[in-house]
């Protein structure tokens, strides 16, 4: 069982911290927080909601996302930030996850842009990010799924857990939770640095320069090379002498990437 009183006394940003056993969506709970905040012109606080099972949760692109119950950390982290920091924020907490899980578990997490984590080619965790935006300042939903238990679910051949990807003990949900509690804390409490987000990115993303892509855009598909991310983290695209910086969209690993282990 989760102390979440005694967890937000050593925690840094985060404020508050509540674990609801079943909920239909974190992110639909704290949109309802941050709107009543933001229309009442009231501070908005920075807090963490966990669920223990959500029966309707979402990724990009209102694709759901499996949380069933004791097999995962399913998340929203209320942040306000900024309105110039936000386009920097889905690259950030990619870094944040794939850290969390290079540091407490020795699984060589990598990114997809923006902001999928994979480990071996297929993904463990994912991030959705939503925001209101008014006089200058972002407040932002950071919704985060992670796998930790296996789950048999024939709608999932691409996606891989904790327990599998460390092919060792990991200890349970609620031990793990705390430490992404305690990880993502004293993450948000470091200075926002541009630069280091970019570099950070860069350094852990699955992406080579050159790799053949395609990205879905709405209803069509453009294709090309990775050309990295600018200084705003959109994705670059070449094809031929052009490039097309992409702020929003699915990217598609080449063949050759697909195959690797």
């Amino acid at each position: 069982m989760i102390d979440t009183r005694k967890i937000v006394s050593r925690l840094r940003t985060i404020e508050s911290l509540a674990v609801i056993p079943r909920v239909a969506s974190t992110n639909l709970v704290a949109r309802r927080i941050v709107n009543e905040c933001v229309d009442n012109e009231l501070s908005l606080p920075q807090a963490m909601i966990i669920a223990r099972e959500q029966f309707a949760g979402r990724g990009r692109n209102q694709r759901s996302w499996s949380s069933p119950a004791g097999k995962g950390i399913y998340a929203t982290t209320m942040l306000t930030r900024p309105a110039a920091e936000m386009p920097l924020v889905p690259l950030q907490m990619a870094v944040v996850i794939a850290t969390f899980l290079r540091e407490n578990f020795a699984i060589q997490a990598e990114i997809k842009w923006p902001n999928d984590v994979l480990a071996g080619g297929k993904k463990i965790a994912g991030i959705l990010i939503e925001a209101r935006v008014q006089e200058g300042r972002g407040y932002m939903l950071i919704g985060t799924g992670i796998n930790v238990e296996p789950v048999k679910d024939d709608s999932r051949p691409n996606a891989t857990s904790i327990r599998e990807a460390a092919g060792r003990e990991v200890g349970d949900l609620d031990d793990i939770t705390r430490r992404f509690i305690e990880h993502v804390d004293a993450a948000l409490s470091e200075s926002f640095s541009r630069d280091d987000v970019l570099a950070n990115w860069r350094s852990l993303t699955v992406h080579r320069e050159g790799d053949p892509i395609s990205c879905v855009l709405g209803d069509r598909t453009v294709a090309g090379t990775w050309n990295g991310v600018d200084e705003h983290g959109r994705a670059l695209l070449k094809s031929g002498s052009s490039v097309t910086p992409i702020s929003a969209g699915d990217i598609i690993l080449g063949i050759d990437q697909e195959k690797q282990p």
